[in-house]
């Protein structure tokens, strides 16, 4: 989760993890693996461009914001971050 009305650093540093998977299904018991390495709007980006199926496989690791109630968002967290209005376009 995150508070919309509180800024985000999009230059943070960030991780696109994937977590191993058996049949498009996260496998917990597992560690997920880095797929990129990056700023945070890169990340999100990264995430977006993948397949739609697969996207649920994905977490964004970052630095705690006051935005963010933690330092790992989900991929529904990524996709209503990129719809801001102050979303890097890049």
């Amino acid at each position: 989760m995150f508070r919309e009305s509180l800024p985000i650093a999009y230059d943070a540093p960030a991780d696109l993890k994937k977590w191993p998977s058996l049949k498009n299904e996260r496998v917990t018991s597992k560690t997920p693996y880095l797929v990129y390495n990056g700023t945070l709007a890169d990340c999100i980006r990264q995430l977006l461009a993948k397949p739609i199926k697969q996207i649920s496989l994905y977490d964004i690791v970052t630095e705690r914001q006051p935005a963010f109630d933690g330092n790992v968002l989900s991929p529904g967290d990524a996709a209503e971050i990129a719809m801001r209005k102050d979303f890097p376009k890049g």
